[in-house]
């Protein structure tokens, strides 16, 4: 009788900017037999090939399923779980748009959390009940698209018209076209009314110093 084949272990990587959470999360992960845990981003240690789940948190978790481009080798940050305090439909919403395959929140149980990594694992999105409410609560409402977030962040930078065209290498005319539907879309009337709400909205990262 021939013995059944052991399941491969799913291996996670966690990288967390709080390091209270990102030292629970690995706890509670390691304590699952079918888990192999590491600490630390995928391609930091050159293991981006071999890590099937990246857990990380809102930000991280965008910049990184942002990054990750069609045939472009390595990087389990195809497969990345958020855990965050982030909650908005529209931080939430992001997050989805970017990429991003498993969002849960702080409050999550270990149970909730294992089950999110096997999902994410295996190609499956996984998204908490109170995550799943506020995005379908968020789909009706008017979403930058990339390039606008694009412009939107640079903005917020305090670039002008002319300057950020040079650094999305189109023209002025566009950007102000860009501006124009970003107010719109947010209700606001001024570029700094904008940008308020959009961080409100979780709309932007954190602006480099």
């Amino acid at each position: 009788m021939t013995a059944p084949t052991q399941a491969r272990p799913i291996h996670v990587a966690v990288a967390h900017r709080d390091p209270y959470m990102a030292a629970g999360i690995a706890s509670l992960l390691r304590s699952r037999a079918d888990f192999v845990v590491r600490s630390g981003l995928p391609d930091a240690n050159g293991d981006g090939d071999t890590v099937d789940v990246f857990v990380t948190d809102y930000a991280t978790g965008v910049r990184k399923a942002t990054d990750v481009q069609p045939g472009r080798s390595g990087s389990a940050s195809k497969s990345v779980l958020v855990v965050t305090d982030q909650s908005t439909g529209w931080q939430i919403r992001r997050a989805m748009d970017a990429g991003v395959r498993g969002y849960l929140l702080h409050d999550c149980s270990a149970e909730e959390l294992s089950h999110a990594v096997r999902c994410v694992a295996e190609g499956r999105r996984y998204l908490s009940c109170p995550v799943a409410d506020q995005l379908l609560d968020n789909f009706s409402a008017a979403v930058p698209t990339d390039r606008e977030l694009e412009v939107l962040q640079l903005m917020a930078e305090g670039l002008a018209n002319k300057e950020i065209g040079w650094r999305l290498s189109i023209g002025e005319g566009t950007v102000q076209t860009h501006v124009k539907t970003i107010l719109r879309k947010l209700q606001k009337p001024t570029r700094i009314a904008a940008i308020g709400e959009a961080f409100r909205r979780g709309l932007l990262l954190e602006v480099s110093p």
